[in-house]
Protein backbone atom coordinates (compact mmCIF):
# COMPACT_ATOMS: atom_id res chain seq x y z
CA UNK A 1 0.00 0.00 0.00
CA UNK A 2 1.07 3.45 -0.46
CA UNK A 3 1.17 6.47 2.06
CA UNK A 4 0.68 9.85 0.54
CA UNK A 5 0.11 12.64 3.73
CA UNK A 6 -1.68 10.76 6.67
CA UNK A 7 -4.22 8.40 4.73
CA UNK A 8 -3.56 5.05 3.45
CA UNK A 9 -4.28 4.55 -0.52
CA UNK A 10 -5.41 0.93 -1.43
CA UNK A 11 -3.76 1.74 -5.10
CA UNK A 12 -0.66 1.58 -4.98
CA UNK A 13 1.23 4.52 -7.12
CA UNK A 14 3.30 2.65 -9.87
CA UNK A 15 4.44 2.45 -13.47
CA UNK A 16 1.84 -0.04 -14.43
CA UNK A 17 -1.03 1.34 -12.60
CA UNK A 18 -0.51 4.62 -13.96
CA UNK A 19 -0.48 2.82 -17.60
CA UNK A 20 -3.40 1.50 -17.28
CA UNK A 21 -5.15 5.20 -16.03
CA UNK A 22 -8.07 6.44 -17.53
CA UNK A 23 -8.05 10.28 -15.88
CA UNK A 24 -6.10 12.06 -18.70
CA UNK A 25 -9.24 11.01 -20.87
CA UNK A 26 -12.19 11.90 -18.17
CA UNK A 27 -14.27 15.07 -19.06
CA UNK A 28 -13.15 16.51 -15.82
CA UNK A 29 -9.62 16.96 -17.06
CA UNK A 30 -10.43 18.27 -20.99
CA UNK A 31 -10.44 21.78 -20.55
CA UNK A 32 -7.76 22.22 -18.08
CA UNK A 33 -4.34 23.80 -19.71
CA UNK A 34 -2.61 22.57 -16.33
CA UNK A 35 -3.44 18.97 -17.31
CA UNK A 36 -2.90 19.38 -20.85
CA UNK A 37 0.58 20.93 -19.91
CA UNK A 38 1.47 17.66 -17.81
CA UNK A 39 0.29 15.30 -20.98
CA UNK A 40 2.78 17.20 -22.86
CA UNK A 41 5.85 16.22 -21.21
CA UNK A 42 4.32 13.02 -19.49
CA UNK A 43 7.38 10.91 -20.99
CA UNK A 44 9.95 12.71 -19.31
CA UNK A 45 7.68 12.43 -15.87
CA UNK A 46 7.19 8.38 -16.45
CA UNK A 47 11.13 8.25 -16.30
CA UNK A 48 11.60 9.54 -13.20
CA UNK A 49 12.41 7.40 -10.43
CA UNK A 50 10.67 7.65 -8.01
CA UNK A 51 7.20 8.69 -9.68
CA UNK A 52 6.30 12.02 -8.87
CA UNK A 53 2.52 12.61 -8.12
CA UNK A 54 2.41 16.62 -8.87
CA UNK A 55 3.72 15.34 -12.80
CA UNK A 56 1.31 12.69 -13.32
CA UNK A 57 -2.36 14.35 -13.97
CA UNK A 58 -3.95 11.13 -13.30
CA UNK A 59 -3.94 8.17 -10.78
CA UNK A 60 -5.67 10.33 -8.22
CA UNK A 61 -7.57 7.31 -6.81
CA UNK A 62 -4.18 6.68 -5.64
CA UNK A 63 -2.35 10.33 -4.51
CA UNK A 64 -5.58 12.03 -3.51
CA UNK A 65 -6.50 15.47 -5.18
CA UNK A 66 -5.31 16.80 -7.99
CA UNK A 67 -2.31 19.31 -8.38
CA UNK A 68 -3.96 21.71 -11.09
CA UNK A 69 -7.21 23.62 -9.87
CA UNK A 70 -8.00 24.23 -13.41
CA UNK A 71 -10.62 20.69 -13.47
CA UNK A 72 -14.09 21.44 -14.27
CA UNK A 73 -15.92 18.55 -11.74
CA UNK A 74 -19.53 19.64 -13.13
CA UNK A 75 -18.13 17.36 -15.77
CA UNK A 76 -19.03 13.11 -15.89
CA UNK A 77 -16.61 11.49 -14.36
CA UNK A 78 -15.13 8.22 -15.68
CA UNK A 79 -13.71 6.23 -13.28
CA UNK A 80 -16.33 3.29 -13.23
CA UNK A 81 -14.61 2.29 -17.14
CA UNK A 82 -10.97 2.28 -15.66
CA UNK A 83 -9.27 -0.89 -15.07
CA UNK A 84 -8.00 0.23 -12.25
CA UNK A 85 -11.05 1.09 -10.80
CA UNK A 86 -12.36 -2.54 -11.67
CA UNK A 87 -8.96 -3.96 -10.44
CA UNK A 88 -9.41 -2.57 -7.24
CA UNK A 89 -12.77 -2.64 -6.58
CA UNK A 90 -13.69 0.80 -6.36
CA UNK A 91 -16.92 1.03 -6.74
CA UNK A 92 -17.88 0.25 -3.32
CA UNK A 93 -15.37 2.23 -1.52
CA UNK A 94 -14.99 5.89 -0.77
CA UNK A 95 -15.11 8.75 -2.21
CA UNK A 96 -18.30 6.53 -3.36
CA UNK A 97 -18.88 8.81 -6.76
CA UNK A 98 -15.18 8.75 -7.69
CA UNK A 99 -14.36 11.90 -8.67
CA UNK A 100 -10.99 11.36 -6.68
CA UNK A 101 -9.38 14.34 -8.49
CA UNK A 102 -11.70 16.15 -6.09
CA UNK A 103 -12.59 14.14 -3.33
CA UNK A 104 -9.37 12.47 -2.27
CA UNK A 105 -7.64 8.83 -2.70
CA UNK A 106 -9.65 5.73 -2.96
CA UNK A 107 -9.85 4.38 1.14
Amino acid sequence: MCFFGKKRSKVPFTLEKVAKCVCPKCPVQAKSQCVSQKVSVLADALKKVPLKREDIPGLYCSTGKATCTDLNSQEMCICGSCPVWTEFKLAGGKPAAGHFCRDGKAA
